[in-house]
């Protein structure tokens, strides 16, 4: 039901209106004789749309929409009168008038007009108020919201995709996703856009390289659409960050695993989906040459422990981890600390840890000879 506040000085005129209106069946309408009446009547409710006359004593029509311009009412406005003249059209309009309609000729067809541009001005306010208040909690939401094209670059980031990784909005839509994670390279974009395209959505692992060269994993939940035909990308990101009260916890069950993990005569490495070696069983510290004892002794990567030619194929296994349950073989070959190259099979699970949720373990099975 829509609701009409008709203001008109003309008594006759506003219950031949009423009349027309409500025959509709989804027209409600409340009369009012003057303009100082309806802005009364608006201080006690709210209305769909108001149409009012231009001509009345006291206030006249463009006077009583300028007054509820300057006090923030934006319902919708249209002048109905039988002054035609053209420079009182343009200041209806100038001012916030939704419609200009000047009286006479054929009531049916009168009237009949004005309920479809009530219909349309009601409609129009609607949508336009329901497209302000999404931009607003897009823009407002607490976590990374993207909009991406199917080429990977970035056409709007909200307020928290700046803020997290530190860049300002006009210099987000100058990267692209290759940008901010770069194991999401051009090429392994433009075969996931095709994949989301048959999927519609889908959640990856990333880790977002910020302003500061800091990582910043996340779940990212991608979904594809068609807007206007042309085919976007919204990500919607979930940072991954511990809360303090979890975290000694987690150090006490992570340090058990390190324990039990020293005690195996196979390999064993934790990593972070961006490759940094964040633990390493006694055995492959032996193997690698490597330790992590001191916390401020440098991070080594896995790339500077396997060969070259793997590289690129392993930045995008890790880069791909997405959940606890996933598992899978890997065929590694890792250089011995005296630069000799070793093939091993590796059981790859995920992790959660201290050092950032979405870590792969990398197991040993058995070892090529």
């Amino acid at each position: 039901m829509i609701t009409v506040l008709f203001v008109d000085d003309e008594p006759a005129l506003l219950d031949v209106s009423r009349l027309y209106l409500e025959k509709t069946g989804d027209l409600k309408v409340d009369l009012c004789y003057s303009a100082e009446q309806a802005l009364e009547r608006l201080r006690e409710r709210s209305y769909d749309v108001v149409v009012s006359d231009y001509e009345m004593p006291g206030m006249d029509g463009i006077s009583f929409l300028k007054v509820l311009r300057r006090i923030g009412d934006q319902t919708p406005f249209i002048i109905f009168t039988g002054k035609g003249r053209e420079h009182v059209v343009i200041e209806a309009l100038n001012n916030g008038a939704d419609f200009y309609l000047q009286k006479g000729g054929d009531p049916r067809s009168q009237f009949t007009e004005l309920i479809h541009k009530i219909r349309v001005a009601v409609e129009r306010f609607q949508k336009e108020g329901a497209l302000q208040v999404t931009r607003h909690s897009v823009e407002k939401a607490g976590i990374p919201i993207f909009w991406v094209d199917v080429r990977g670059r970035i056409i709007y980031a909200n307020e928290s995709a700046g803020k997290i990784l530190g860049y300002s909005p006009d210099e987000l839509r100058l990267l692209s996703m290759s940008s901010l994670d770069p194991f999401f390279s051009p090429q392994e974009w433009s075969l996931f856009a095709e994949r989301l395209k048959l999927h519609l959505t889908m959640t990856v692992h990333m880790v977002f390289r910020t302003q500061r060269a800091e990582n910043v994993p996340a779940a990212v939940v991608f979904s594809h659409g068609d807007v206007g035909g042309r085919d976007l990308i919204f990500a919607y990101a979930f940072p991954r960050a511990l809360s303090a009260a979890a975290e000694p916890l987690l150090e006490v069950v992570t340090s058990q695993c390190h324990a039990l993990a020293d005690s195996l005569s196979c390999l064993y490495l934790e990593l972070t989906t961006a490759g940094e070696i964040i633990f390493l069983n006694g055995a492959a510290s032996a193997f690698l040459g490597k330790t992590l004892t001191d916390p401020g002794e440098r991070r080594y990567t896995i790339f500077e422990i396997t060969a070259r030619g793997q590289h690129q194929w392993l930045g995008e296994v890790l880069s791909r981890v997405v959940g606890p349950k996933e598992t899978d073989l890997l065929e590694l070959s890792f250089i011995r600390h005296d630069g000799v190259p070793c093939t091993f099979l590796f059981r790859r699970g995920v992790c959660s840890g201290p050092r950032g949720l979405g870590a792969s373990y990398l197991l040993e099975i058995p070892q090529s000879p």
